[in-house]
């Protein structure tokens, strides 16, 4: 996610000496095409869905208290940083549009997408069990898929806040839901694991191909790095297909590191824009590292992780955990 969110490749492409830094970072993008849709299955998969069916109105408060708290608090803090960054001159309401929806900072369409799947998660609930529209529902994020490949086609350029329409990230979030209530069925009977990071391989040779051809097409180079596209959808499953057919070993494992990183993920969520915001300023006194897009989002990486980590682990120690986690999130 922070690797995403890190300087792009776009200007590199028709550089005189640097333009394999647009290559490297197409075929790195499709590399780490990944997080969001695995999030979302996630948040699928670890729905209570014993407590979803004892009180819809309880757990429709509940989770809303959750995630616009500390989303409009984070809203409005990026909201203020552009509006410094602007000197001041915006209008109030664009102001207040980027502040409901989050448009402040790139990550934050995230929780207003989990807000949508939240409403509709009773509603999915009963269909599982009920065995009924499962073809239907599955066909959501497709027909939204030929909808965004058509108004490229036509516009050379993306929909506007195509990330943020639930449609986008729905088939990740039913799958998860449906494995959470039938269980995982894996996919081979044989060589679960190998055939697991083979399907893995594929996905990835699939997106780097899509990615070029795309471009050969004439569409646009945001577009040919989205995790919204055929390939990537494919790649991210194959990669939550590996991720249930490796789950228990790795339950034996203990990875401290790993485990520190994932208790603070929804805070390097919020935290780590402002960090890479930073981060450009302290770049800029680097000769050369602009030259070199691998080690310039290396240095951003380590930079950002390490201080959203820092920062997390202040603002817990200074609010408590209760506060932070309520109103902020970490």
């Amino acid at each position: 996610m922070v690797l995403i969110h890190c300087k792009t490749g776009i200007g590199y492409e028709k550089a005189p000496f640097d333009a394999w830094n647009f290559d490297y970072w197409i075929i790195m993008r499709q590399f780490i095409n990944f997080p969001v849709a695995i999030f979302i299955f996630l948040a699928g998969y670890f729905v209570n869905i014993e407590r979803v069916k004892k009180s819809t109105t309880s757990y429709m408060i509940n989770r809303g208290k959750r995630l616009l708290v500390p989303f409009l608090i984070w809203s409005s803090f990026y909201t203020l940083l552009t509006i410094y960054f602007a000197g001041g001159k915006v209008s109030v309401s664009d102001t207040l549009f980027k502040l409901v929806f989050g448009l402040s900072s790139i990550q934050l369409y995230f929780i207003p997408v989990l807000l949508q799947l939240a409403v509709l998660t009773p509603f999915l609930i009963k269909a599982i069990q009920s065995r009924r529209g499962t073809k239907l529902l599955l066909l959501v994020t497709p027909i939204y898929l030929i909808g965004l490949y058509a108004y490229a086609i036509v516009y050379k350029s993306q929909f506007a806040f195509y990330q943020t329409f639930f449609p986008a990230w729905f088939i990740f979030y039913y799958v998860g839901l449906w494995i959470k209530i039938n269980g995982y069925k894996p996919l081979f009977k044989k060589n679960q694991i190998f055939n697991g990071a083979l399907c893995c391989v594929i996905g990835l040779s699939l997106s780097i191909i899509e990615g070029y051809g795309l471009l050969a097409l004439g569409f646009p180079e945001d577009f040919a790095t989205i995790q919204i596209k055929v390939s990537s959808i494919f790649y991210a499953f194959a990669i939550i297909n590996l991720l249930l057919v490796i789950k228990p070993y790795m339950e034996k494992m203990e990875i401290k590191w790993l485990k520190i990183l994932g208790d603070d993920s929804y805070g390097i969520f919020y935290v780590h824009l402002f960090w890479i915001m930073i981060s450009y300023i302290i770049l800029w006194y680097v000769p050369l590292i602009g030259e070199v897009l691998p080690a310039y989002q290396l240095l951003q990486v380590v930079f950002v992780v390490s201080l959203s980590c820092l920062s997390i682990f202040m603002i817990k120690a200074i609010m408590g955990r209760k506060l932070s986690g309520r109103f902020l999130g970490l």
